[in-house]
């Protein structure tokens, strides 16, 4: 269960990242309350003196928003995949092993950007 909140948040973070200009200004704020600063709702709520049911909405609201967004466009995805790819080209053992990796991250660019 643990993980699986520890995810969450890690998803929901990387998502922030990567399209945060989407959301209004509202729900960047109290998502980088949340998230950033790890504020709880009740802090969030005090310091914004709004109820904590409307950031459990905004939270809830834009984390769906965000998510719809990438399942559209893919960008976290295609970030994380680059990411490992280079990290491949990087570790790689030896001059066989870094071709690979370069082939494939060629391969990737070529179809799957």
């Amino acid at each position: 269960m643990k993980d699986a909140i520890l995810d969450k948040r890690e998803e929901a973070a990387l998502l922030f990242d990567c399209y945060k200009g989407l959301l209004s200004s509202s729900q960047q704020a109290i998502f980088s309350d949340y998230y950033d600063y790890d504020l709880s709702l009740s802090e969030i709520a005090e310091n914004r003196k709004i109820s904590r049911s409307a950031v459990s909405d905004a939270l809830r609201k834009g984390f769906a928003k965000l998510e719809t967004i990438e399942k559209e466009v893919a960008f976290a995805k295609k970030k994380a995949d680059l990411l490992g790819l280079s990290i491949k080209i990087e570790e790689a053992k030896d001059a066989e092993e870094k071709e690979k990796a370069v082939q494939a991250l060629e391969e990737y660019i070529h179809h799957g950007l």
